[in-house]
Protein backbone atom coordinates (compact mmCIF):
# COMPACT_ATOMS: atom_id res chain seq x y z
CA UNK A 1 0.00 0.00 0.00
CA UNK A 2 2.73 2.31 1.03
CA UNK A 3 4.86 3.55 -2.15
CA UNK A 4 6.57 6.02 -1.18
CA UNK A 5 7.64 7.03 3.05
CA UNK A 6 9.03 10.23 4.58
CA UNK A 7 10.92 10.08 7.86
CA UNK A 8 11.88 12.53 10.43
CA UNK A 9 14.69 11.94 12.78
CA UNK A 10 16.59 13.92 14.94
CA UNK A 11 20.22 13.59 13.75
CA UNK A 12 21.07 11.92 10.19
CA UNK A 13 19.34 8.61 9.57
CA UNK A 14 22.20 7.13 7.84
CA UNK A 15 24.71 7.80 10.53
CA UNK A 16 24.44 4.94 12.90
CA UNK A 17 25.78 6.89 15.92
CA UNK A 18 22.07 8.75 15.76
CA UNK A 19 19.83 7.64 18.49
CA UNK A 20 20.83 4.10 19.33
CA UNK A 21 21.25 3.58 15.82
CA UNK A 22 17.36 3.26 15.87
CA UNK A 23 16.70 5.62 12.58
CA UNK A 24 19.05 3.69 10.21
CA UNK A 25 17.64 0.25 11.32
CA UNK A 26 14.49 1.66 10.81
CA UNK A 27 15.29 3.41 7.26
CA UNK A 28 17.26 0.25 6.20
CA UNK A 29 14.15 -2.00 6.68
CA UNK A 30 11.87 0.67 4.84
CA UNK A 31 13.98 0.69 2.35
CA UNK A 32 14.72 -3.19 1.59
CA UNK A 33 10.50 -3.25 1.10
CA UNK A 34 11.00 -1.68 -1.60
CA UNK A 35 10.03 1.76 -0.44
CA UNK A 36 10.86 4.95 -1.85
CA UNK A 37 12.29 6.75 1.33
CA UNK A 38 13.04 10.31 1.69
CA UNK A 39 15.12 11.25 5.00
CA UNK A 40 15.01 14.37 6.75
CA UNK A 41 17.29 15.34 9.51
CA UNK A 42 15.07 18.03 11.89
CA UNK A 43 18.26 18.33 13.96
CA UNK A 44 18.81 22.74 14.08
CA UNK A 45 21.79 24.47 13.85
CA UNK A 46 24.77 23.36 16.64
CA UNK A 47 25.68 27.29 17.41
CA UNK A 48 21.56 27.73 18.41
CA UNK A 49 21.73 24.41 20.45
CA UNK A 50 25.19 24.87 22.40
CA UNK A 51 24.17 28.46 23.25
CA UNK A 52 20.72 27.43 24.88
CA UNK A 53 22.25 24.04 26.29
CA UNK A 54 25.63 25.83 27.82
CA UNK A 55 24.26 29.65 28.24
CA UNK A 56 20.84 29.85 28.56
CA UNK A 57 20.17 26.72 30.29
CA UNK A 58 22.84 27.14 33.37
CA UNK A 59 21.13 30.41 33.51
CA UNK A 60 17.36 29.05 34.44
CA UNK A 61 19.16 25.85 36.46
CA UNK A 62 20.06 28.83 39.01
CA UNK A 63 16.05 28.80 39.40
CA UNK A 64 14.71 25.48 38.32
CA UNK A 65 17.70 23.09 39.39
CA UNK A 66 17.21 20.25 38.34
CA UNK A 67 15.17 21.38 35.18
CA UNK A 68 15.55 19.04 31.97
CA UNK A 69 14.43 22.16 29.97
CA UNK A 70 17.01 21.66 26.93
CA UNK A 71 16.45 23.35 23.41
CA UNK A 72 14.49 20.57 22.25
CA UNK A 73 12.18 21.42 24.56
CA UNK A 74 11.32 24.75 24.04
CA UNK A 75 9.09 26.30 21.56
CA UNK A 76 12.10 27.77 19.74
CA UNK A 77 12.79 24.48 18.38
CA UNK A 78 9.48 23.42 17.37
CA UNK A 79 8.97 26.47 15.23
CA UNK A 80 12.36 25.61 13.64
CA UNK A 81 10.70 22.27 12.79
CA UNK A 82 7.78 23.47 11.83
CA UNK A 83 9.80 25.62 9.12
CA UNK A 84 11.41 21.98 8.36
CA UNK A 85 8.17 20.14 8.23
CA UNK A 86 6.22 22.44 6.38
CA UNK A 87 8.92 22.51 3.09
CA UNK A 88 9.33 18.66 3.21
CA UNK A 89 5.27 18.32 3.14
CA UNK A 90 5.68 20.42 -0.18
CA UNK A 91 8.51 19.09 -1.77
CA UNK A 92 7.60 15.20 -1.22
CA UNK A 93 3.69 15.70 -1.97
CA UNK A 94 3.60 12.01 -3.19
CA UNK A 95 4.09 10.70 0.43
CA UNK A 96 1.82 7.80 1.46
CA UNK A 97 2.74 8.06 5.37
CA UNK A 98 5.14 10.43 7.24
CA UNK A 99 6.53 8.81 10.51
CA UNK A 100 8.17 11.16 13.37
CA UNK A 101 10.89 9.38 15.04
CA UNK A 102 9.63 11.44 18.24
CA UNK A 103 7.19 12.09 20.63
CA UNK A 104 7.98 16.08 20.39
CA UNK A 105 6.92 16.50 16.98
CA UNK A 106 5.25 15.76 13.80
CA UNK A 107 3.78 17.19 10.16
CA UNK A 108 -0.01 16.50 10.84
CA UNK A 109 -1.12 20.45 10.96
CA UNK A 110 0.95 20.39 7.01
CA UNK A 111 -0.67 17.68 5.61
CA UNK A 112 -4.12 14.81 5.47
CA UNK A 113 -1.43 12.24 4.86
CA UNK A 114 -1.39 9.40 7.42
CA UNK A 115 1.28 11.17 10.08
CA UNK A 116 2.50 7.98 12.89
CA UNK A 117 5.01 8.72 15.71
CA UNK A 118 7.69 6.18 16.92
CA UNK A 119 9.90 6.30 19.80
CA UNK A 120 10.56 4.80 23.30
CA UNK A 121 8.70 6.85 26.16
CA UNK A 122 7.18 10.27 26.96
CA UNK A 123 8.43 13.10 28.45
CA UNK A 124 5.73 12.61 31.33
CA UNK A 125 6.48 9.34 31.62
CA UNK A 126 10.10 10.25 31.99
CA UNK A 127 8.96 12.34 35.07
CA UNK A 128 7.16 9.54 36.97
CA UNK A 129 9.30 6.63 36.41
CA UNK A 130 13.03 8.28 36.07
CA UNK A 131 13.00 11.77 37.81
CA UNK A 132 9.89 10.54 39.95
CA UNK A 133 9.33 14.10 40.46
CA UNK A 134 6.78 16.77 39.27
CA UNK A 135 8.04 18.42 36.32
CA UNK A 136 8.51 22.14 36.58
CA UNK A 137 6.97 25.38 34.90
CA UNK A 138 9.04 25.09 32.01
CA UNK A 139 9.37 21.10 31.35
CA UNK A 140 4.87 21.23 31.95
CA UNK A 141 4.69 22.96 28.55
CA UNK A 142 6.86 20.70 26.90
CA UNK A 143 4.25 17.69 28.04
CA UNK A 144 1.33 19.75 26.86
CA UNK A 145 3.01 20.29 23.10
CA UNK A 146 3.62 16.22 23.70
CA UNK A 147 -0.16 15.63 24.56
CA UNK A 148 -1.63 17.90 21.67
CA UNK A 149 0.69 16.31 19.22
CA UNK A 150 -0.35 12.51 20.77
CA UNK A 151 -4.68 14.39 20.44
CA UNK A 152 -4.08 14.63 16.49
CA UNK A 153 -1.42 11.98 15.29
CA UNK A 154 -2.72 8.89 13.31
CA UNK A 155 -0.98 6.15 15.75
CA UNK A 156 1.72 6.37 18.01
CA UNK A 157 4.20 3.52 17.79
CA UNK A 158 5.84 2.66 21.41
CA UNK A 159 8.58 0.73 21.70
CA UNK A 160 8.11 -0.50 25.36
CA UNK A 161 5.60 -2.46 26.97
CA UNK A 162 4.92 -0.51 30.16
CA UNK A 163 5.45 2.57 28.29
CA UNK A 164 2.67 1.54 25.88
CA UNK A 165 -0.03 1.15 28.72
CA UNK A 166 1.19 4.46 30.47
CA UNK A 167 -0.04 6.20 27.37
CA UNK A 168 -3.06 4.33 27.21
CA UNK A 169 -4.34 4.98 30.58
CA UNK A 170 -3.60 8.78 29.45
CA UNK A 171 -6.25 8.10 26.87
CA UNK A 172 -5.27 11.25 24.98
CA UNK A 173 -3.99 8.66 21.46
CA UNK A 174 -6.42 6.71 20.47
CA UNK A 175 -4.25 4.33 18.44
CA UNK A 176 -1.63 3.42 20.48
CA UNK A 177 0.75 0.44 19.97
CA UNK A 178 3.70 -2.14 21.33
CA UNK A 179 4.90 -4.30 18.61
CA UNK A 180 7.85 -5.78 20.37
CA UNK A 181 11.48 -4.09 20.37
CA UNK A 182 14.12 -4.32 17.99
CA UNK A 183 17.51 -5.62 17.77
CA UNK A 184 19.96 -2.59 16.57
CA UNK A 185 22.41 -5.17 14.68
CA UNK A 186 23.43 -6.46 11.33
CA UNK A 187 22.85 -9.82 10.49
CA UNK A 188 25.32 -12.30 12.99
CA UNK A 189 25.29 -15.88 12.38
CA UNK A 190 27.31 -18.14 14.78
CA UNK A 191 30.34 -20.13 14.06
CA UNK A 192 31.45 -23.11 15.14
CA UNK A 193 33.85 -22.45 17.61
CA UNK A 194 32.26 -18.94 19.16
CA UNK A 195 30.58 -20.27 22.20
CA UNK A 196 33.67 -21.83 23.08
CA UNK A 197 35.72 -18.98 22.96
CA UNK A 198 33.48 -16.87 24.74
CA UNK A 199 33.19 -19.49 27.41
CA UNK A 200 36.88 -19.76 27.66
CA UNK A 201 37.96 -16.05 27.50
CA UNK A 202 36.59 -15.03 31.14
CA UNK A 203 35.61 -11.88 29.16
CA UNK A 204 32.68 -9.48 31.07
CA UNK A 205 31.46 -6.27 28.86
CA UNK A 206 29.69 -3.23 30.18
CA UNK A 207 28.03 -0.97 27.93
CA UNK A 208 26.97 2.31 28.48
CA UNK A 209 27.19 6.18 28.70
CA UNK A 210 28.03 8.19 32.03
CA UNK A 211 24.61 8.35 32.92
CA UNK A 212 25.08 4.20 33.88
CA UNK A 213 28.35 4.85 36.00
CA UNK A 214 26.16 3.83 39.08
CA UNK A 215 25.89 0.53 37.83
CA UNK A 216 29.86 0.29 36.51
CA UNK A 217 30.84 1.31 39.74
CA UNK A 218 29.36 -1.41 41.41
CA UNK A 219 30.97 -4.09 38.44
CA UNK A 220 34.35 -2.73 39.05
CA UNK A 221 34.51 -3.72 42.44
CA UNK A 222 32.75 -6.87 42.31
CA UNK A 223 35.34 -7.82 39.57
CA UNK A 224 38.46 -6.59 41.33
CA UNK A 225 37.10 -9.27 44.12
CA UNK A 226 36.89 -12.01 41.69
CA UNK A 227 40.70 -11.91 40.73
CA UNK A 228 41.34 -15.15 43.02
CA UNK A 229 38.77 -17.59 41.43
CA UNK A 230 39.25 -16.01 38.02
CA UNK A 231 42.57 -14.85 37.18
CA UNK A 232 42.07 -14.83 33.92
CA UNK A 233 39.13 -12.58 33.78
CA UNK A 234 39.07 -9.34 32.29
CA UNK A 235 36.40 -6.33 31.67
CA UNK A 236 35.95 -3.97 28.20
CA UNK A 237 34.01 -1.12 29.17
CA UNK A 238 32.59 0.76 26.46
CA UNK A 239 31.27 3.77 26.64
CA UNK A 240 32.94 5.55 29.72
CA UNK A 241 36.50 6.26 30.16
CA UNK A 242 39.27 5.97 32.83
CA UNK A 243 38.92 9.33 33.62
CA UNK A 244 35.37 9.34 34.23
CA UNK A 245 35.70 6.04 36.72
CA UNK A 246 39.70 6.78 37.77
CA UNK A 247 40.62 3.00 38.60
CA UNK A 248 43.70 1.82 37.37
CA UNK A 249 43.93 -2.14 36.79
CA UNK A 250 45.52 -3.78 33.99
CA UNK A 251 42.56 -6.11 33.53
CA UNK A 252 40.53 -3.56 33.20
CA UNK A 253 40.28 -2.00 29.21
CA UNK A 254 37.93 1.49 29.09
CA UNK A 255 37.26 1.51 25.11
CA UNK A 256 35.52 4.95 25.42
CA UNK A 257 32.72 5.65 23.07
CA UNK A 258 32.86 3.75 19.65
CA UNK A 259 30.85 5.23 16.60
CA UNK A 260 29.45 2.15 15.05
CA UNK A 261 29.23 4.12 11.49
CA UNK A 262 33.00 4.17 12.01
CA UNK A 263 34.22 1.06 10.72
CA UNK A 264 37.33 0.40 12.82
CA UNK A 265 35.34 1.43 15.46
CA UNK A 266 32.04 -1.08 14.51
CA UNK A 267 34.89 -3.83 14.72
CA UNK A 268 35.79 -2.93 17.97
CA UNK A 269 32.44 -2.67 19.75
CA UNK A 270 31.37 -6.23 18.23
CA UNK A 271 35.01 -8.27 18.44
CA UNK A 272 34.81 -7.42 22.24
CA UNK A 273 30.76 -8.28 22.37
CA UNK A 274 31.77 -11.13 20.46
CA UNK A 275 34.44 -12.28 22.92
CA UNK A 276 32.35 -11.54 26.04
CA UNK A 277 31.57 -14.28 28.41
CA UNK A 278 28.59 -12.31 30.32
CA UNK A 279 27.44 -8.52 29.56
CA UNK A 280 26.69 -6.85 33.17
CA UNK A 281 24.80 -3.32 34.01
CA UNK A 282 22.94 -3.75 36.65
CA UNK A 283 22.05 0.08 37.04
CA UNK A 284 18.70 0.46 38.49
CA UNK A 285 15.57 1.53 36.87
CA UNK A 286 17.17 1.77 33.69
CA UNK A 287 20.37 -0.85 32.46
CA UNK A 288 20.91 0.27 28.89
CA UNK A 289 17.89 -1.97 27.39
CA UNK A 290 19.54 -1.93 23.46
CA UNK A 291 22.90 -2.38 24.34
CA UNK A 292 21.19 -5.61 25.81
CA UNK A 293 19.72 -6.81 23.22
CA UNK A 294 22.69 -6.35 20.82
CA UNK A 295 24.63 -8.62 22.79
CA UNK A 296 22.07 -11.18 23.36
CA UNK A 297 21.51 -11.30 19.47
CA UNK A 298 25.49 -11.85 19.92
CA UNK A 299 24.86 -14.88 22.23
CA UNK A 300 25.94 -12.96 24.52
CA UNK A 301 24.01 -13.65 28.51
CA UNK A 302 23.27 -10.98 30.54
CA UNK A 303 23.30 -9.95 34.14
CA UNK A 304 21.06 -6.97 34.46
CA UNK A 305 18.80 -5.13 36.90
CA UNK A 306 15.28 -5.82 36.89
CA UNK A 307 13.76 -2.99 35.84
CA UNK A 308 10.09 -2.79 34.45
CA UNK A 309 10.69 -2.09 30.61
CA UNK A 310 12.80 -5.58 30.90
CA UNK A 311 10.77 -7.28 32.86
CA UNK A 312 8.08 -6.53 31.11
CA UNK A 313 9.20 -7.81 28.07
CA UNK A 314 11.34 -10.99 29.09
CA UNK A 315 9.40 -12.17 32.45
CA UNK A 316 10.18 -12.36 35.73
CA UNK A 317 12.53 -14.74 35.95
CA UNK A 318 15.24 -15.67 32.57
CA UNK A 319 16.81 -18.37 30.73
CA UNK A 320 19.73 -16.19 29.04
CA UNK A 321 20.83 -14.60 32.27
CA UNK A 322 20.34 -13.42 35.83
CA UNK A 323 18.56 -10.28 37.21
CA UNK A 324 20.71 -8.79 39.72
CA UNK A 325 20.17 -5.53 42.02
CA UNK A 326 22.94 -2.75 42.28
CA UNK A 327 24.31 -4.67 44.99
CA UNK A 328 28.11 -5.67 45.25
CA UNK A 329 27.13 -9.35 47.76
CA UNK A 330 24.48 -10.39 44.94
CA UNK A 331 26.14 -9.44 41.76
CA UNK A 332 29.28 -11.29 42.76
CA UNK A 333 27.08 -14.71 43.45
CA UNK A 334 25.60 -14.11 40.23
CA UNK A 335 28.64 -13.08 38.49
CA UNK A 336 30.19 -16.31 40.24
CA UNK A 337 27.47 -18.56 39.27
CA UNK A 338 27.85 -17.88 35.28
CA UNK A 339 31.72 -17.43 35.10
CA UNK A 340 31.74 -20.95 36.87
CA UNK A 341 28.92 -23.16 35.45
CA UNK A 342 29.92 -25.78 32.92
CA UNK A 343 29.96 -25.46 29.24
CA UNK A 344 26.88 -27.02 28.90
CA UNK A 345 25.14 -24.54 30.89
CA UNK A 346 26.73 -21.42 29.71
CA UNK A 347 25.96 -23.00 25.77
CA UNK A 348 22.19 -23.26 26.77
CA UNK A 349 21.82 -19.61 28.14
CA UNK A 350 23.85 -18.46 24.88
CA UNK A 351 21.31 -20.20 22.60
CA UNK A 352 18.73 -18.84 24.77
CA UNK A 353 20.02 -15.30 24.71
CA UNK A 354 19.50 -15.16 20.61
CA UNK A 355 16.22 -17.18 20.62
CA UNK A 356 14.78 -14.29 22.55
CA UNK A 357 15.51 -11.48 20.64
CA UNK A 358 14.98 -13.26 17.64
CA UNK A 359 11.65 -11.99 16.78
CA UNK A 360 12.92 -8.55 17.55
CA UNK A 361 13.82 -7.94 13.65
CA UNK A 362 13.51 -4.70 11.74
CA UNK A 363 11.77 -6.56 9.04
CA UNK A 364 9.38 -7.76 10.93
CA UNK A 365 8.98 -4.64 12.83
CA UNK A 366 8.60 -2.53 9.70
CA UNK A 367 5.88 -5.26 8.09
CA UNK A 368 3.77 -5.03 11.56
CA UNK A 369 4.21 -0.97 11.59
CA UNK A 370 2.66 -0.47 8.21
CA UNK A 371 0.27 -3.30 7.84
CA UNK A 372 -1.37 -1.46 11.79
CA UNK A 373 -1.26 2.09 10.46
CA UNK A 374 -2.84 0.55 7.40
CA UNK A 375 -5.53 -0.91 9.06
CA UNK A 376 -5.62 2.55 11.33
CA UNK A 377 -6.43 4.26 8.35
CA UNK A 378 -8.81 2.25 6.97
CA UNK A 379 -10.81 2.09 10.41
Amino acid sequence: MFKEVTIFSYGDSNDLSTWSNVPFFLAEALENKNIKLNRVNVIPNRLVRVLWNKVVLSILRLFFKDTTYTFERTPFFRFLVNIKMWRTVKKFNNTDIFIAISFSFHPKKFTNKPVVMFCDWTYDYYFDYFKKREPDILERQEIKNQYALQKSVDAMFVLFPDVCTYVKEKGICKNVFYLGNVVNSKRYFLTVDTIKKKYNNNEIIFIGSSKYLPGLKILVSVFLRLSDSFPSSKLNIIGITKKELKVNDERINFLGYLNKSNEHENSIYYDSVNKAKVFVNTTPEWASFSAALDVMYHFTPVITSQYRSFQETFGNSINFGLYSSNDKDELEEKLNEILGENFDSYKKRCLNARNAVEPFSWDTYVKKMLSVTSSVIKN
